[in-house]
């Protein structure tokens, strides 16, 4: 049998990425929990804690692209797919969930693009939060690293599916098919 591996998948940078965005996760989560205990144990004794909010804003861009991007790994991400549930097996199931993937590294790649016309003209008018003065170019970078890692992982995937969908239905090869097993460990 035909196996469908992937060497980038196995490759250490492959690992260190995924290994950068769990600790992203991990460290932005954090630091949204303990701001957001802290302004609410400083309500309770009638303190201050003035422009926490810029801070939070800013950690919680960063944990829901982190977080976007490792939905785009693990392929959890929110998907219009009900129609491809729904169908039965076969060549209009592969061939629409191949859609699926090609509109997903398309339509990735314009918002990337958007994200970097939005960073680039807030590098330009040095937009600054009001009270710590923080570049507003902090949180919105996360929409450029998101967007990214996002569109890198869509891409991984659709290659994969352009490779099975090939296999499957253009050389007629039985596919032992590595990458459906490993998601359903």
């Amino acid at each position: 049998m035909y196996t469908l591996e992937n060497k980038l998948e196995k490759s250490s940078f492959y690992a260190a990425l995924n290994k950068l965005l769990r600790l992203g996760l991990i460290v932005t989560n954090i630091l949204v929990t303990l701001i957001t205990f802290a302004a609410v144990i400083s309500r309770a004794f009638n303190m201050n804690l003035l422009g926490y909010e810029e801070i939070l804003i800013i950690c919680a861009f960063w944990l829901y692209m982190i977080g976007s991007a490792y939905g785009s790994y693990e392929e959890s991400h929110i998907k219009a797919d009900i129609i491809i549930i729904m169908m039965k097996e076969g060549f209009s199931k592969d061939l629409l969930g191949l859609l699926r993937n090609t509109l997903s590294v398309v339509l990735g790649i314009i918002f990337l693009f958007w994200a970097m016309q939005l960073f680039q003209w807030n590098i330009i008018n040095g937009q600054q939060t009001p009270v710590w003065r923080i570049p507003v170019t902090v949180a919105q970078s996360s929409l450029l690293f998101g967007l990214a890692i996002g569109s890198f992982y869509h891409s991984v995937h659709l290659y994969n599916e352009i490779k099975r969908f090939y296999f499957k239905w253009i050389k007629k090869i039985e596919i032992d098919d590595q990458l459906n097993d490993r998601k359903e460990v």
